[in-house]
């Protein structure tokens, strides 16, 4: 018996219909169980490369810091032999990461377990803020008594719209320190993490070139010369040039930003003024949100360990502070590296805080303006050729 070509090609169209719906629902009706899996696989390999991840970020930043060094030390003749230029290097700049980082720890430390000001710790600070804004005049009593006397009349509902206020308040204050001591504790888990992820990147930077040559060999074994292999090229060397100018700059603007914030803290009296420096400083490198975090820290802590009119002094001091880092240091040490327009720079922001936290919010500017490089270039290359 002879088989119907066409009835044979529709049969298996049929069947091929009828498969490929069935997985379909299949797949719906397991969506949440599908999800499940992949997350927990994406979780499994994001832990496994995390230190790689991490050590590739370090690398990157450091390595021009070596680089500097070997330089130096070529051109003063002090050193002859490549490789001790390198290690040489590589010990110098390590040694002040890993400063900064104990010290930040050191001090986060010393807030958490000791005390801040008297008997004053992370664990009572809650209560003692709560106690404070009721006992001040910030007090809703207080401030109502002061528009009396002002003879300024008030409404029947004042006191519960001035309630309702100092209440946010101080659940802000409370759900921010909270947030800040579990970040603290969750660092310890962190910290094995970190350290293998600092001693492969001492590798990657002490062995750079072999590394860059192998990267060059996997990619042109993928793309060769390929337009794909063209265009990846052009974008890593947008990315490149992008956070060069940028992140490095911003790296020695929040070094110089954190000394100041400390000497001015210190003078002005307030507690642990090193940490809080070293913190504003961090916390500089995200415009326009940062340095407020700075600002917000010391004055919390001029109202824990001494009279408000120290805050007054805090707010002062971090003012001035961000007056010369705007009008001197970031001019000169970055200046307008991104060429972003505001909006756009809050919105990069934004985005990146609600994806990936405060790293997020650090690499969220270059990113948006490597981004606008690489669209600008690419439609000033299709009007150019529709132009042709």
């Amino acid at each position: 018996m002879k088989l119907d070509k066409k009835l044979l090609q529709y049969s298996l169209y049929a069947v091929g219909t009828v498969m490929i719906i069935y997985i379909g629902i299949s797949i719906l009706n397991n969506i949440a169980n599908i999800y499940n899996l992949v997350s927990s696989g994406l979780r499994t390999a994001y832990g496994l490369v995390k230190p790689l991840l991490i050590a590739l970020v370090i690398a990157y930043l450091l390595k021009p810091g070596v680089n500097a060094i070997e330089k130096f030390l070529e051109k003063r003749k002090i050193l002859k032999k490549a490789s001790t230029r390198r290690t040489v290097g590589i010990v110098v700049v390590y040694a002040l990461m890993i400063g900064v980082f104990l010290s930040i720890i050191i001090g986060i430390y010393i807030m958490v377990g000791g005390k801040l000001s008297n008997n004053t710790t992370i664990a009572n600070m809650t209560a003692y803020l709560n106690e404070y804004l009721n006992n001040t005049k910030l007090s809703v009593n207080y401030i109502s008594e002061k528009l009396q006397s002002l003879n300024i009349s008030i409404p029947t509902d004042l006191n519960e719209k001035i309630a309702q206020v100092v209440s946010y308040v101080q659940t802000y204050v409370t759900a921010s320190i909270g947030g800040f001591a579990n970040f603290v504790v969750s660092m310890g888990g962190n910290i094995a993490t970190f350290f293998i992820a600092l001693i492969l990147s001492i590798y990657l930077v002490k062995d750079s070139e072999y590394f860059i040559d192998i990267w060059n060999k996997i990619f042109n074994l993928l793309f060769g010369r390929s337009k794909a292999g063209h265009k990846l090229r052009e974008i890593f060397a947008i990315l490149d040039d992008t956070f060069n100018n940028y992140i490095r700059g911003q790296l020695l603007e929040a070094s110089m930003v954190g000394i100041l914030s400390a000497i001015v803290l210190y003078f002005i009296g307030i507690d642990y003024a090193f940490v809080i420096g070293i913190i504003a400083g961090i916390c500089n490198m995200i415009p326009y949100v940062g340095p407020l975090v700075g600002t917000v820290l010391a004055v919390v802590m001029a109202l824990l360990s001494g009279e408000p009119i120290t805050a007054l002094w805090a707010i002062v001091g971090m003012l001035a502070v961000q007056q010369v880092d705007n009008n001197f240091l970031a001019p000169k040490i970055v200046g307008d590296s991104v060429g972003l327009h505001p909006v756009f720079t809050m919105l990069a922001i934004l985005i990146g805080g609600n994806v990936g936290g405060l790293i997020g919010m650090l690499i969220a500017v270059p990113v948006a303006a490597s981004l606008k490089i690489i669209f600008s270039k690419w439609y000033n290359e299709h009007m150019e050729k529709s132009r042709v």
